[in-house]
């Protein structure tokens, strides 16, 4: 999807830049990673539990969001974000 114009960014809230270093070597990412320990993007975004996935445009716009996590949700964020590539 990298080539379709569609970039992935981590948030993280938590000030654990080394354990969340470590949590993305031991799992393989390699998607930029934002520390947001003053919560601006909780308070620009309405954050209330995380994990919390937004698909978000150029201008900010929040296209859809999803709060929480169930096994398989991947399949179904991908589903998304190809059916917002499509339009």
């Amino acid at each position: 999807m990298k080539d379709d114009g569609f970039s992935v960014v981590a948030v993280d809230v938590r000030d654990d830049r080394p354990g969340t270093d470590a949590f993305y070597k031991e799992f393989g990412f390699e998607i930029p990673n934002v520390f947001d320990t003053q919560n601006i993007a909780v308070a620009r975004y309405g954050v209330s539990a995380t994990p919390t996935t937004y698909l978000v445009d150029e201008d900010g716009r929040i296209l859809w969001r999803r709060y929480g996590y169930l096994p398989g949700e991947e399949i179904r964020l991908r589903e998304q974000v190809e059916v917002l590539l499509d339009h």
